[in-house]
């Protein structure tokens, strides 16, 4: 299983579990959007679990500007999570 991680504005992130196409997003108690604070929240939060692969995932106004105009184009970078 990978870890996705997005970086949404206000500097909150939410997280997702799964392979390229079948995420999970992770949600709380009462089945919102869990949101986290930082990067190192999530991985204290998920602590017992192992990721084939862990990927950040950047929403940036610059696409945008540059002429990007698929929303689902994302820019990813592998996070090491070691």
């Amino acid at each position: 299983m990978n870890l996705y991680i997005e970086s949404i504005e206000g500097g909150t992130f939410i997280a997702s579990i799964g392979r390229n196409s079948g995420e999970k997003q992770l949600k709380d108690k009462y089945r919102n959007s869990r949101s986290f604070q930082s990067i190192r929240d999530i991985k204290e939060q998920l602590s017992d679990q192992e990721f084939e692969q862990v990927w950040l995932k950047q929403n940036t106004p610059y696409d945008e500007m540059c002429g990007n105009q698929d929303p689902e184009q994302k820019l990813m970078m592998e996070l090491d999570w070691s």
